[in-house]
């Protein structure tokens, strides 16, 4: 009998690790594998005199919006969804004016944004960690808040 509760007892704790394993790889994002990791955003008018960004339409916020965090060497795929009446569009820059340096090939459709009501995605791989911002690149917006911060850290 006794050595039915030692087998017994062997299955569970090899289960119960298992577990633990699976249940940890599944909280690591995937990494190294090329494979990039889908984000979305939102952007349009907070008001007449105030532009933003947010996690969801009806979440707009500017001057920030919201602070987006990236691992050095990962690859992403942002959409930013237009819920505004005017062009917009996105980038990561060193800083949060329209004439500022876009950085890792961030921007969507460069040179051209996105209409109202329609979408547009860039997949781009932050090469350095640091603090930086996000813009709508179009010109005035992020002046009139449709900006948000950046922080990428260092890969592993």
């Amino acid at each position: 009998m006794t050595m039915w509760y030692v087998v017994a007892a062997v299955v569970i704790i090899v289960v119960i690790v298992a577990g633990i394993v699976l249940y940890e790889q599944s909280l690591t994002p995937p990494s190294g594998d090329g494979t990039p990791i889908a984000m979305t955003l939102y952007a349009g008018e907070v008001s007449s005199a105030s532009y933003g960004f947010g996690n969801s339409a009806s979440s707009l916020q500017s001057n920030p919006g919201p602070t987006l965090t990236f691992t050095q060497g990962q690859s992403y795929k942002m959409t930013v969804n237009n819920v505004g009446t005017m062009p917009h569009s996105w980038a990561i820059t060193n800083q949060k004016t329209s004439s500022a340096t876009v950085l890792f090939s961030s921007e969507i459709n460069p040179g051209a944004y996105i209409a109202a009501g329609q979408s547009g995605s860039v997949t781009f791989t932050p090469n350095q960690a640091g603090n930086f911002y996000y813009i709508c690149p179009v010109p005035g917006h992020p002046e009139l808040g449709m900006w948000g911060n950046v922080v990428i850290n260092t890969g592993s």
